[in-house]
């Protein structure tokens, strides 16, 4: 997923620097580029459900219709199946998108593969019986919303998505970079499918089929539009897309030792869960898939845009507390270094239990910093009649902050206008943002969000991200 945010000061962020020059060879393995009618049909009614992240569509012309057309059906047994799968199964996520590629054409949405028992391709949180039964639902919610003469009256709207992302990934791709990296992965076919209703969200399913032919998915959410609300695409989403399409690589590798990886991978969950939780890793096992897709995308981005684009990359997931990013991107270097020896990935997987091991020996050994914490807020966090006249926010912290270095993060008209540097007292324990209000206005920022963290104690602790509203009464007359 990726956000678009602006910074009040952000003092470690990194300078930006001009474009790479492109590889030389022309892009190849270029996926099909689709509106999925399967993704946006799953996707449909998981937002009637009430999924949030299929809740965050973000052109707005398409999200009202979805609701104008769909919103009557919300207790429709489909619907209702959906919310009880959620609540009993946790289907969420990937798995809504999983199951979305595992069933042929609609209306038909027959399981392109046998689901008794599971496909190895399809998230466990399903069961045979609790997949079968819900496509007999699925099957019913598209025959009395009138789903494909919705789809018909999006096609213009789909059809410009559709060329607008095939343009960019013609120009400025390079995913033959996959055979090259993984090793050749002769019997699967790419496809990008473009989730019109998940904003940032972004998955990377695949399907095996029969015969060994398999079906490499990466699923984009449309978080952008242009100046007519309609969507937009551009090369700084090609990392995204590389990562979604680096699960159907690198996932099968961690799990194929996943026993091996079982001692080091609690040491390393425990020191970073509460971020990991933040970004729906809800364990050590999915945190590990994760930091080996994260460090394969650094290798692509420093294979085709370049060394600093690397750096870039890997100060991102820093924030994102793959800590080890750095170095594991190192070691998968020195695969790339060595083809001889390691022909593709898969043989080189020892060594990157090896990794880990002494990565999370070393960090076990290394004492827990204390993380400062926020104990009191000018105005008081979440007030509801703070002065417009007010000049300054104050943040207090609960012990000595790392001086000149914070991150005040948010954007739009709900974010405070700045009037000044912000700066510590003495102690470095209360940090004053000058500000100018207007009254009976809703306000929102951020202290620490995702790889902007430049709040520290002293002693290294970084601050968990802390969501800061108020409101501002009238103005006395």
């Amino acid at each position: 997923m990726r956000a678009t945010v602006s910074l009040l000061l952000l003092l470690t962020l990194m300078p930006a620097t001009g474009a790479q020059d492109r590889a030389a060879s022309k892009p190849s393995r270029l996926p099909v580029v689709r509106v999925d009618p399967r993704v946006e049909l799953f996707s449909v009614i998981f937002r009637l459900a009430g999924n949030p992240e299929y809740s965050q569509g973000r052109i707005k012309s398409y999200a009202d219709a979805v609701d104008q057309h769909f919103g009557k059906f919300r207790d429709h047994a489909a619907i209702k199946a959906a919310r009880a799968l959620r609540g009993a199964n946790g289907i969420s996520f990937d798995a809504v998108a999983g199951m979305a590629i595992h069933v042929d054409k609609v209306p038909a949405l027959l399981p392109l593969v046998p689901l008794d028992p599971l496909p190895r391709s399809l998230d466990a949180r399903w069961t045979p019986k609790d997949a079968t039964r819900f496509l007999e639902q699925v099957r019913g919610f598209v025959r009395d919303s009138g789903f494909e003469r919705f789809l018909a009256g999006q096609r213009e709207l789909h059809a410009l998505a559709e060329e607008r992302m095939t343009r960019v990934l013609a120009e400025d791709a390079r995913l033959s970079w996959f055979d090259e990296f993984f090793g050749v992965r002769q019997e699967a076919d790419f496809e990008l499918a473009l989730g019109m209703l998940n904003g940032g969200g972004c998955y990377g399913p695949h399907v095996e089929l029969k015969g060994g032919r398999e079906q490499l998915y990466c699923i984009l959410g449309v978080w952008e539009s242009d100046e007519d609300g309609k969507p937009r695409f551009d090369a700084s989403m090609l990392p995204t897309v590389v990562h979604e399409f680096c699960h159907s690589y690198a996932n099968r590798l961690v799990d194929a030792h996943l026993a091996e990886f079982a001692a080091a991978g609690p040491v390393l969950y425990e020191r970073v869960a509460a971020a990991m939780k933040r970004q729906a890793y809800a364990n050590w096992q999915t945190m590990l898939r994760e930091s080996l897709v994260r460090a394969c995308v650094v290798r692509y981005q420093n294979a085709v845009q370049g060394a600093e684009a690397a750096r870039k990359q890997i100060a991102e997931e820093r924030g994102n507390k793959f800590l080890w990013i750095a170095e594991l991107s190192d070691l998968l270097a020195a695969y790339e270094a060595d083809r001889t020896q390691y022909p593709t990935l898969a043989v080189f997987m020892p060594k990157v239990v090896a990794f880990f091991d002494a990565y999370a020996k070393q960090l076990a050994a290394t004492p827990v910093p204390v993380l400062p914490t926020v104990v009191g807020m000018v105005p008081a966090n979440g007030s509801k009649d703070v002065d417009p006249w007010l000049t300054r926010l104050e943040v207090t912290f609960d012990r000595p902050m790392k001086d000149g270095a914070w991150a005040v993060v948010g954007g739009g008209p709900h974010f405070p206008e700045t009037t000044g540097r912000p700066s510590y007292d003495a102690t470095r324990k209360v940090l004053t943002i000058p500000v100018k209000l207007k009254p009976e206005w809703d306000y929102e920022l951020w202290l620490n969000r995702g790889k902007f963290d430049s709040f520290r104690s002293e002693q290294g602790g970084v601050l968990e991200p802390v969501k800061v509203t108020f409101r501002t009464r009238a103005a006395k007359k």
